[in-house]
């Protein structure tokens, strides 16, 4: 009697798990799809087969568990919406995902989420038709209508018996129980690095987004924050910092590109005007986290946040400066960026449209003229212009007028196909129209006595030893990183300050990365502040050149310059 009520208990149970299976199915195929799908793509891509097969066979066995947790519902309408909006919140995070990973061979992380979030309505739509073509496009919604209909599907394997249990279910769900037991017991240090869930991943990154946030709230709190300054001796009458935005100086002939996009500056360089730097990197690879410490006092070894030191552009107000923020980026943004901030500490800022997320579409870089005109107009004894340009900001055929499309994908020295060609093409025109750019604006000033520091924010990947482009945190490549920086002295600026033109002269090949570049700026106009250090001027003679270089917990003098070097040779 006893065996016969474990068994009719037994039964019972078996039962209850076959109608979990019978009435659900669909759901937690399509459920185990959106979650298993893309960490499978990344584990097969690091060949941890035996990773995935555990991690398909527990999350299976999750999935299961949150189709039980819905079986309670007894309101059948109450249980297919709880159904439809897990389903709709797992698949909005598991189409970024897969986004992620089939341009950058990467899980969603704070790098993805940082670029959604600084990133206005107009960038956006160009980002996504950057990347989302056609064919990518029909890829998502083929893998969304197959997960539809198979949440739509009854299958038969799961049929419910009353008299004896499914032996496909019970093994199936067996099976995942036991590989949940060893992902824990084997795998837990998986857990730690990747999040088990792609909803864990995004809340997480959503995390440090929201921190970000606050920072800027931080900062912009300290707008009237007192500047002690130990040294002033600075009578620059024009420094002019122009900062670029996704330059690869790989793409530039002025750093030995084959095609001849770069005429204005190699001119002005074989004129002994130009300084060209050969070993610069930048800090991060997006522009939110450079600007953060391009302009500030936080560097890689700092142990506060950067939010909490001093930023250049209150240094030069102290100093005496006027200081000038002109901008081509936008002026408003739902999330906010750190450079509004900047310019919100300048005297004067202004730029070539008031625009916020769903304006402006495609200014090029010209627009900036007559700003730059106007500030001439109303410049005083000591001038520090910040220019801030969208340089080659994709999409790269909006950066550029059509007269300069100067070369097409015939020009293109790379062993891509035709429409990777079209593209690298479009990116090198926009280096062309930069090249004008950038001299057109130092030519403003050629009669002047000035200083100008050109520095790109941060390079872009442009199918260079890799299959996408673009620019990205969490995949190191070298080419995200590796930017131009140049300086230019005036005829008048050289005949005042010989002493000045030789260290900068003497150090174009020093490695150097920007995090350092206040350190510079403030060196080369003689301002010193209980921050600055000697050692962090690229210029100064107690430059420390054996500073590591690090990228994202990488030596990119050992890892990344280094180990691609390798890898294309």
């Amino acid at each position: 009697m006893y065996r016969y009520i474990i068994k009719m208990k037994l039964q019972k149970f078996a039962n209850a798990i076959q109608n979990v299976f019978h009435e659900n199915v669909g759901f937690i195929i399509a459920l185990f799809l959106l979650n298993f799908t893309t960490m499978a793509w990344s584990l097969i891509s690091e060949a941890k087969l035996e990773v995935m097969i555990s991690y398909g066979f527990s999350l299976f066995f999750a999935a299961f568990g949150v189709a039980a947790f819905v079986q309670i519902l007894y309101n059948p309408i109450l249980k297919n919406l709880v159904k439809a909006v897990i389903l709709t919140i797992t698949g909005v995070i598991f189409v970024i995902e897969f986004f992620a990973m089939y341009n950058y061979k990467i899980l969603i992380g704070a790098g993805i989420v940082n670029s959604i979030f600084e990133t206005n309505y107009r960038e956006m739509i160009e980002f996504f038709e950057m990347y989302l073509g056609f064919k990518e496009c029909i890829g998502v919604l083929g893998l969304l209508a197959i997960i539809y209909f198979v949440r739509k599907k009854n299958f038969t394997f799961c049929k419910v018996s009353h008299t004896k249990p499914n032996k496909v279910v019970m093994g199936i769900l067996a099976i995942g129980f036991i590989y949940t037991i060893r992902m824990v017991s084997v795998y837990g240090q998986f857990f730690t690095d990747h999040q088990y869930l792609p909803i864990q991943r995004a809340y997480a990154s959503a995390q440090v987004a929201f921190k970000n946030m606050e920072a800027y709230d931080n900062l912009t709190s300290r707008l009237n924050d007192k500047i002690e300054l130990t040294e002033n001796k600075s009578k620059i009458k024009n420094v002019v910092f122009i900062l670029g935005e996704s330059t690869n100086r790989n793409h530039m002939g002025l750093y030995g590109y084959p095609l001849p996009n770069t005429p204005n500056l190699q001119k002005m360089q074989n004129e002994h005007n130009l300084y060209t730097f050969r070993d610069v990197i930048s800090p991060h690879s997006t522009t939110i986290a450079v600007l953060s410490e391009l302009l500030t006092f936080c560097h890689l070894e700092s142990d506060k946040n950067w939010y909490e030191y001093n930023n250049i552009v209150d240094v030069m107000n102290a100093a005496g400066y006027k200081t000038f923020w002109l901008s081509n980026q936008e002026s408003s943004g739902i999330w906010g960026n750190v450079a509004q901030i900047f310019a919100q500490h300048s005297t004067k800022h202004e730029f070539t449209r008031l625009r916020d997320s769903r304006e402006d579409y495609g200014v090029v870089d010209g627009e900036l003229f007559p700003l730059i005109d106007r500030a001439l107009q109303e410049r005083q004894d000591k001038n520090f212009f910040v220019i801030h340009l969208m340089g080659e900001h994709g999409l790269y055929y909006n950066r550029f007028p059509y007269a300069f499309s100067k070369f097409n994908k015939d020009d293109v020295p790379m062993n891509v196909d035709d429409e990777k060609k079209t593209i690298v093409a479009q990116y090198d025109n926009a280096i062309y129209y930069n090249d004008y750019i950038v001299s057109s604006i130092i030519d403003k000033f050629k009669d002047d006595e000035t200083l100008v520091i050109y520095v790109s924010d941060h390079g872009e990947a442009v199918y260079d030893e890799s299959s996408f482009s673009g620019h990205i945190e969490e995949n190191p490549n070298r080419h995200m990183i590796e930017i131009p920086m140049l300086m230019w002295a005036s005829d008048k600026f050289k005949e005042q300050y010989p002493e000045k033109v030789q260290r900068i002269s003497k150090a174009v090949n020093r490695p150097y990365m920007t995090d350092d570049m206040i350190h510079t700026v403030l060196d080369l106009t003689d301002i010193k502040t209980v921050d600055y250090e000697a050692k962090r001027s690229i210029v100064n003679d107690q430059f420390d050149p054996t500073r590591k270089r690090i990228f994202n917990k990488k030596d990119y003098d050992l890892e990344i310059k280094n180990g691609e070097a390798a890898k294309s040779e």
